[in-house]
């Protein structure tokens, strides 16, 4: 019987990520938390295919894979979820989501667009609307908060005018997942807006 292997940090689960990322290999990493959790990023071809921990999915699984301290890791060629990739965003962008606050990202990221020009005054107020939330949330979500946000805004832009901001923001909120920390932030966005 061969040993458990030992816990890794966070930064080299990612630095292995993207390791196996850049091989272009396809399976199921597991992560086994240092507090009894479990994890798994599932991979087709060195895209992540899939993200999960415990019983969150996707984005959502994110926020707490970013918690980790320390793990095992197992890579095997198996791939655990075969179905569709969903909304994840593009692997690049969630190997940087994935990173650590105290050294840059793994992968660097594109530019990113700016928002696409306004077509009425409804989405002008939209996209300000968006500078100040983006800024926010970053605070709560770190670099995954633009995607999200982007994504909120960009349902919210293919609804028709008038846009309700206050929609967007408690939507956003439940995003952070931490109660207290989701009414600091609606205070904080609406403050702001409101200065504007």
């Amino acid at each position: 019987m061969s040993p458990e292997p030992a816990p890794v940090p966070y930064r080299q689960i990612v630095t292995e990520l993207t390791a196996l990322c850049r091989a272009q290999r396809t399976g199921t990493l597991f992560i086994a938390t240092t507090d009894n959790q479990s994890a798994r990023i599932g991979l087709r071809e060195g895209e992540i295919s899939s993200l999960a921990f415990r019983n969150q999915r996707g984005l959502e699984a994110i926020i707490q894979l970013r918690k980790i301290v320390a793990g095992r890791i197992n890579f095997t060629d198996a791939v655990m979820d075969r179905g569709p990739r969903g909304d994840l965003p593009m692997t690049v962008d969630l190997l940087a989501m994935l990173g650590t606050d105290d050294f840059p990202p793994i992968v660097p990221t594109p530019p990113e667009p700016g928002p696409p020009p306004p077509a009425s005054a409804a989405d002008a107020q939209l996209t300000r609307a968006q500078a100040v939330i983006e800024a926010e949330l970053t605070e709560y979500l770190g670099p995954m908060a633009v995607v999200i946000c982007r994504e909120h805004i960009a349902r919210a832009a293919a609804a028709s005018p008038p846009h309700d901001v206050r929609q967007i923001v408690e939507a956003l909120a439940r995003e952070i997942g931490d109660r207290a920390k989701e009414e600091r932030f609606r205070q904080q966005v609406l403050a702001r807006l409101r200065e504007r």
